[in-house]
């Protein structure tokens, strides 16, 4: 009978999209029957990440609107929609659809609004989820996580049908809401829940463990400029993952292989720091920290600092750094201001531009896996997108 639905947004306007849906059946009693969540690729960057805990990398992989808008139509058809907030979950649905060419029924009209009917079962309670909830005695564990807000307004749907007048006209309302024609998608299947996306920095297992066979030096410093440029800030995001699984996938470099261009990087990068005397503490924990984003065994590890003096490294790494001069572009939503990292730049010499061009050396970001276009742009033209969060190994690393 019911269609109990949550949505997570990039924002509020009518340019904003949905990042997260949830959907659950309930019964007439206001019993759980089914119930279908998923992430979705907005395509952009994802706003305020402080309110819904939605990063990007957790988005690269899920499904778009356009890819469910099946789905969702199949989740919702011939149920009484029912969402807290209601017109404002509605309308980003119908803007979703819009989007498509496509429109929805009219199911304001006889949707229920959990919020609005706290104003006649919860007099004088304030009216958002969490207070309705608390004074329904009804715990939301998760806010702003689609499926445990859809759990929490389940709850107080229940709560609200125990005291429901016995004459209020909810089979008419359901007879109505059955007659409603909506648009017929092929339904994809596709669902990415929060909980699915598994965490970076073991990208080694995801190449073949057949090693096709032994990359040439060409294909060799290829893909370790690759890597050098994504540990530009000694991290390598979700996003820089995907890239060097890409390329290595591209020249036909396996699992044992890639392994072998990390340590040859590492014993490179070791060496380097050896250069100008004995490595200090702070480089040997550097040097242990990108063994670990490279899946280098600690005791591997700790085997080659003892022995890296021994041999000089056939590769010379050149470490990607900035100068001053460089152009950087700032992109996402962040904490702080934008003008507060803009600053920290200019005061190292950088220079801070509003668009991605090929002359751009950095894009720092809110976000290092950001599907912003400007983020978009700089991948495109190989340019390092990382997090402002790791600004400063950037700038301590900047060449003289």
């Amino acid at each position: 009978m019911f269609a109990v639905f949550d949505l997570e947004t990039t924002g509020f306007s009518a340019r904003d999209r949905v990042i997260e849906i949830a959907i659950a059946h309930l019964d007439a009693e206001g019993n759980l029957t089914d119930q279908w969540e998923t992430l979705l690729n907005p395509r952009r960057d994802l706003g305020s990440q402080s309110i819904h805990g939605i990063r990007a990398r957790d988005v690269r992989h899920a499904p778009t609107f356009a890819q469910v808008a099946g789905d969702v139509a199949a989740q919702l058809a011939g149920r009484i929609p029912v969402a807290h907030n209601a017109n404002f979950d509605l309308r980003m649905l119908n803007q979703e659809y819009a989007r498509l060419g496509v429109t929805i029924p009219h199911l304001n009209e006889y949707a229920i609004c959990t919020m609005l009917w706290a104003t006649h079962f919860l007099p004088g309670v304030k009216r958002s989820l969490t207070e309705c909830c608390k004074a329904a005695g009804i715990s939301n564990d998760r806010p702003h996580e689609a499926m445990s807000d859809v759990m929490a307004t389940a709850q107080l749907l229940s709560f609200y049908l125990d005291n429901l007048p016995a004459d209020f006209p909810l089979e008419q309302r359901h007879h109505e809401v059955s007659r409603w024609p909506w648009p017929t998608f092929a339904p994809s299947n596709r669902t990415l829940r929060r909980s699915d996306e598994s965490e970076p920095g073991q990208f080694l297992d995801r190449l073949d463990p057949r090693s096709p066979h032994a990359p040439g030096p060409e294909q060799a410093q290829t893909y370790l400029s690759a890597l050098g440029q994504a540990l530009v800030d000694l991290h390598i995001s979700a996003t820089e993952a995907d890239q060097l699984v890409a390329l290595a996938q591209r020249l036909r470099i396996g699992q044992a292989e890639a392994a072998d261009l990390h340590l040859r990087y590492l014993r490179a990068l070791q060496a380097a720091a050896m250069r100008p005397g004995p490595i200090s503490k702070t480089q040997r924990e550097e040097l242990r920290h990108v063994a670990a984003m490279l899946a280098l065994p600690q005791q591997v590890v700790d085997a080659e600092m003892d022995s890296v003096a021994e041999a000089e490294p056939t590769e010379q790494i050149v470490p990607y750094r900035l100068r001053r001069g460089n152009i950087v572009v700032l992109t996402g939503s962040f904490a702080e201001t934008k003008e507060h990292w803009a600053q920290r730049c200019r005061q190292a010499g950088l220079v801070v531009a509003g668009n991605v061009t090929k002359k751009t050396r950095l894009v720092v970001a809110a976000d290092p896996d950001t599907l912003s276009g400007k983020a978009r742009t700089a991948r495109g033209y190989g340019i390092p997108v990382i997090s402002a969060q790791t600004i400063d190994v950037v700038l301590s690393r900047m060449e003289p």
